[in-house]
């Protein structure tokens, strides 16, 4: 059981860092085909304004963004989940540049389910929904992959892409022997500035033969992927696929992976795929509580803000002796003690 959880290498490795994970892909070519990718920042300050992503999100709805739980948790020794989330978090437009300020909301409320740690060392159920203070794009609620259609897309192996602005450069120099360290200082190792795309494909169980025992069990309900080039740097990147001419967001990035390359931030080969190369997502279709819940959150705070700004204001004028006052309000009243002129 200890081997399975060591040899978690590019993503779950990383879970337990102060930065989360990347699904940028080594060169990964710069991408604006999806309009739901959008930038993370995290801020110790309310005024701070980071120009690096920390993380990378989905926008599911104007005010309701997916991402992945493991870049606001980490488990301690014990296995219990303990909050790292910077105080504040922000995210920026889709497709904007992480040096563009503008047009920025806040995140002023979270949903996260089970997410947990396996007795094999996985972390299952990594999805958190973030709301946002306010509309962020005009777009309509993104469709889902359900159940059924994961069903057909796995048997197919089917093509799925994903957008974030992680790590797309080696973190190794010529010579220099992988797994290498995080430079985020460094202006030609940085994270991206724009979102990148990066592909992979779904995969049966089948295809790992030596994924048995207890490993396999804890995975049934979890979504396998294989053929992966994922880089450190950011998480929560939309997983999306094209079913029947449509466009369905399938969970986010990846929630752990193993024996693969990630950039050189893992001690697996660069340029040949390792014989137990395999990634996992918790599929959305698993979260559709936590999506209900943000939903409903979003038409709470929708409905008091119509509720403010509908309401018809009058202005009356109260006197008491020689004093006047100025009242101006839905239900406008003069103060105790002074009547209305």
């Amino acid at each position: 059981m200890r081997k399975v959880a060591l040899s978690l290498l590019a993503i779950s490795a990383l879970i337990f860092s102060s930065t989360p994970v990347s699904q940028a892909g080594l060169n990964a070519p710069v991408n604006l085909d999806n309009p739901r990718a959008v930038p993370i920042f995290g801020q110790q300050e309310p005024s701070q304004v980071n120009l690096m992503a920390g993380w990378s999100g989905f926008l599911y709805s104007p005010r309701i963004v997916f991402s992945a739980a493991h870049a606001h948790y980490r488990f301690d020794n014990n296995g219990d989940r303990i909050l790292i989330a910077p105080k504040f978090i922000t995210v920026g437009k889709p497709n904007s540049s992480t040096k563009d300020a503008e047009g920025r909301a806040k995140v002023i409320k979270t949903f996260v389910g089970d997410y947990k740690k396996s007795s094999t060392g996985w972390t299952l159920n990594d999805f958190i929904v973030l709301v946002l203070d306010k509309d962020l794009a005009t777009v309509s609620p993104a469709k889902l992959m359900t159940a059924e259609i994961e069903a057909e897309l796995v048997k197919a192996r089917a093509e799925v892409a994903w957008h974030g602005y992680g790590e797309y450069r080696d973190r190794c120099d010529p010579g220099q022997k992988n797994p290498c360290p995080e430079d985020r200082n460094n202006p030609n190792k940085s994270p991206s500035e724009l979102p990148r795309i990066n592909k992979s494909n779904l995969a049966p169980k089948s295809d790992f033969p030596w994924l048995q025992g207890q490993g396999l069990i804890e995975l049934a309900n979890e979504t396998l992927l294989t053929n992966l080039s994922g880089c450190p740097g950011d998480s929560g990147g939309g997983l999306t696929t094209t079913y029947k001419g449509e466009v369905l967001y399938v969970g986010q990035g990846i929630s752990t992976g193993m024996n693969f390359y990630a950039c050189g931030a893992t001690n697996a080969p660069a340029n040949e795929k390792h014989p137990r190369e395999m990634g996992f997502i918790s599929p959305v279709f698993k979260h559709l509580d936590l999506i209900k819940q943000a939903e409903d959150f979003v038409a709470q705070q929708v409905a008091v803000i119509k509720s403010s700004t509908s309401k018809p204001t009058t202005s009356i004028n109260c006197v008491k002796g020689k004093l006047t006052k100025n009242v101006t309000g839905p239900n406008a009243k003069c103060p105790k003690g002074f009547k209305k002129k």
